[in-house]
């Protein structure tokens, strides 16, 4: 048989336009039909974005709304306690006079105070003795430049550095033995009365549960209307340092249990932060 090998060249690349032509169509119908189940997934995605959305919208409507009903029912629940029950009153303390609440702020200044250890009185001793030999120099220096010929250029130079390196620095503060001990009485005294005023708030408290008095409503609102279950104790502790810390710092308002929280640092903030992070615990559901 005689085959025109060009011919049969040029048929077989018509073949294989064909089935370029063909894969091309079939990859053009994938594609399309990926973008549009891509699409179709898009809109599913959002739809369902929408409807979460609007579920944790309404989920927060819902919460919002529960809490505003519980602050109803606590509200209603302490008129009608108000109109059955006894109050319980933890803001006259006429058992804790001011003498006593003067003790305690005034051990908590001392405990606020630098004190001095008896080596670090020792060696600021020592410093203010070798600073007052130095500054005894420097005097003699700044006098014996008045007296210096002229071309002693070196030891002029020499005498004012003497003079000028006790001037720049500044004489130790010397350690007060009276004030230490000052302090340490005012410390103890301090102790003192933390533990009487923490003992006269306790039974106070205990006698109002007991009692199932009606507690204040700064009380409540910061401890919740009674304690955890489990952490009588605790809560008890907790209540105590509460009502001796409005004692202290004369906090008045018949909502804030605690008033503004402080700005600076000392024993004020540091309790306050303590008692409000030891409060929204025992205030959980």
């Amino acid at each position: 048989m005689n085959i025109d090998p060009v011919k049969a060249l040029n048929d077989k690349l018509e073949r294989l336009k064909r089935d370029l032509k063909s894969l091309e169509t079939r990859l053009d119908n994938t594609q399309t039909e990926a973008a549009q189940n891509q699409l179709s997934q898009t809109n599913q995605l959002r739809d369902t974005t929408r409807k979460l959305t609007r579920t944790d919208d309404r989920v927060t409507e819902l919460a919002e709304s529960v809490h505003r009903l519980e602050r109803l029912l606590v509200a209603l629940n302490r008129k009608v306690r108000a109109g059955e029950t006894r109050k319980a009153d933890f803001d006259d303390w006429p058992d804790l006079p001011e003498p006593v609440i003067a003790k305690i702020l005034q051990g908590q200044e001392a405990y606020a105070r630098k004190a001095f250890t008896p080596q670090q009185a020792k060696e600021t001793r020592k410093a203010i003795a070798e600073y007052d030999r130095r500054a005894l120099e420097a005097i003699d220096a700044a006098e014996a430049l008045t007296t210096l010929p002229p071309n002693a250029e070196s030891l002029w130079r020499k005498k004012y550095k003497q003079w000028r390196t006790i001037t720049r620095q500044e004489r130790p503060e010397a350690p007060d033995d009276d004030a230490h001990a000052k302090d340490a009485a005012a410390k103890s005294a301090g102790n003192e009365a933390v533990a009487h005023a923490r003992q006269q708030i306790r039974a106070r408290i205990e006698d109002a549960v007991a009692n199932d008095l009606l507690f204040p409503a700064w009380f409540e609102n910061m401890l919740g209307p009674a304690a955890p279950p489990g952490k009588a104790d605790d809560w008890l502790y907790t209540a105590t340092d509460v009502v001796l810390y409005r004692l202290l710092h004369g906090v008045t308002s018949p909502a804030d249990a605690l008033g503004p929280a402080p700005q600076d640092e000392g024993h004020r903030k540091t309790l306050h932060d303590r008692l409000t992070r030891e409060c929204s615990d025992y205030r959980k559901p």
